[in-house]
Order: structure tokens, then sequence, then C-alpha cells
């Protein structure tokens, strides 16, 4: 049976800091602001200590990675740096995954991409994407940068699931990619920012628990973690002037059952100028199956998401 270390952390986070107050009234509880180092260390050293958690991750004898960027991988894929582009499908597809990912999580979806004739490619970057994200987006910048030059392609397509498409936009908006951009696929991005809650688990609703979570997610999911938070200057800086990059088009696809990006809708690109509402479509995974349960961490390999972004570039395709 596949064991998310993901969603068990978060089960065992949420145990955890409810015990500091177990029994007290929620307006008695103790103002804590947050958590000292060591007992962030006890959590998870104590979470470790169960083998079916520790199976899940790497050891890391300096203690410099955040636990995060210690999963074991999963899947594999390699790039194929002689695929080029056709004269079908004359961009290459890149794949940018997200926090504590690899570019494992694509074997499905870039497999299926293959298939259809893409020339597919994805890199590893950042520590499993729990760097800054400025550091993360320069180390994706040099590697499209490297596809465009082997392929000869003037532009590409870039699917991006959660932080991955975050990297994705700042690196268009800031660094100055969005030239480069023929269309981006954005699976559950937060694009305006969530809840630290919703990072860490959707069982900690209160400021407190926030103000808590605000600590464990440093020492557990990286620097990374703590800017795609509603409101905080990366996610202010990729949205500044309007979510949209000029002559790029975006599919975002969420999903209602989403418990780390919160609201769901977070995910969603709007045009300001209704001359562009036809250059974005938000899509949720449940209008292609209303009775599909897919999680924010399954969006890369689900099946439902991987025929949408299959038709999507189809229909990109066609309107050419």
């Amino acid at each position: 049976m596949h064991v998310d270390p993901l969603g068990e952390l978060r089960l065992e986070l949420s145990s955890a800091i409810r015990s500091l107050w177990r029994n007290v009234p929620d307006d008695q509880s103790p103002k804590v602001d947050s958590l000292d180092d060591d007992l962030v260390q006890e959590i998870v050293t104590n979470y470790l200590a169960n083998p079916d958690h520790r199976d899940g991750f790497d050891d890391d004898s300096t203690g410099s990675l955040p636990l995060m960027a210690r999963r074991k991988p999963q899947g594999v894929f390699e790039d194929d740096w002689r695929a080029r582009p056709t004269a079908e499908r004359p961009w290459p597809v890149i794949l940018i995954h997200g926090t504590g990912d690899t570019k494992g999580y694509w074997q499905q979806m870039g497999a299926d991409l293959r298939h259809d004739g893409w020339a597919v490619f994805a890199p590893d970057f950042g520590r499993r994407a729990t760097g800054p994200v400025r550091e993360s987006a320069e180390q994706i910048k040099a590697y499209i940068e490297v596809v465009l030059s082997v392929t000869g392609a003037e532009q590409a397509i870039l699917v991006g699931h959660s932080q991955g498409g975050v990297l994705i936009r700042y690196w268009m908006r800031l660094l100055g990619g969005a030239p480069r951009v023929k269309h981006l696929v954005c699976l559950a991005v937060p694009n305006h920012g969530t809840t630290m809650g919703g990072i860490v688990s959707p069982l900690l609703r209160s400021n407190r628990g926030e103000a808590i979570a605000y600590s464990v997610a440093q020492s557990w999911f990286g620097e990374a973690c703590v800017e795609i938070i509603r409101g905080h200057p990366t996610i202010e800086a990729i949205n500044a002037g309007g979510d949209l990059d000029p002559g790029v088009t975006y599919t975002c696809i969420s999903t209602h059952f989403d418990t780390v990006i919160q609201p769901p809708e977070t995910c969603f690109l709007q045009a300001d100028d209704p001359a562009d509402a036809d250059r974005v479509r938000n899509l949720w995974v449940e209008n292609l199956s209303p009775n599909a349960v897919v999680l924010h961490e399954t969006m890369p390999y689900d099946i439902n998401v991987r025929a949408l972004v299959r038709a999507d570039l189809n229909r990109l395709l066609s309107a050419e």
C-alpha cells in the first residue's frame, strides 16, 4: 500500500501541535508565537521513529536539508537530449516539479506527452525546490535556456506543479523569461498565494496554529514554502501589473480536494482586459470527471489531470 509521506507528516504535525494545549479551552490556550527549534526537531524525530515514516526519507547526516528535501524520489524520468520539436509540435515541453518533489514525479505525464509526439524535458533543482524562490527560478532559467538552445526552438511550453508554477511565473515576470514562453499550464499552483495552515495541514485553523506552522514550515519545507504564502512579496511580485504576461496563453487546473493550497481557487488567473480573456482557461479536474478525488500531491500523475493536459496541448495546436 502506497504511503504518502507528506500526508502522514501533516497528520503527525497536527497531532503534535494540538497536544501542546490538549484539554485547554481555545480562548485560554497558551499564547505560542512559534516553536523552539528543539521542539520542531523533537516532532520530526518522533515522526521518523516510525519505520513506516522513516523509510520514506533519506538520511541527512549534515542536518542541512529541510525534511521535504529528504523525501525519497518517486518515479524515473530522464531527459533525451536527442529529442527535437517537429513541424507539427514546434515547441519543447518543459515540466517543473514542486516542493519536495523530483523530476520523477513526471514519469507518467512525460511518457504520455512523448507518446503524443512532444519533445519533453524536466529538471531537478533547488534542493527539491526547498530553496529560495529566486535561486530556484534562476536554476530553471538556465535549464530552459539550454533546452531552447539545444532544440533550436524560440519558445517552449511550460507545465508547473505547485511551487513549480510560481517559479515559472517568477522567471517570466522578474527574470525576463516571458518572451520565451508559448503556453503555461499551472497544476494546483498557488498563483495568488495560500495560507500557512494550508501548507502544513488543513487542521490548523487558528491564528495561533498558523504562527506555529510558520516556524515548522521553514525547518521542514524550506524557505520557498514561506514565499508562497498569500501577501508575501514574492507572490505580490509575480502578480504586479496583472496576472498575464504579453503574448502568453495559460491553462490553470485545480482540484476541489486540494488541502495544501487554500483556497484552491487561488490557482486561477484572470485577464484584466476583456480582450485577453481568451488567453486564459481555468479548469477544475472535476470538470472532466465529477467523481474524481484528486489530491494536491497526485496532480502530476493523476489520470484525469494527464488527460486534461494532453487535450490542452492538442487544443493549442488546433488553434494555430
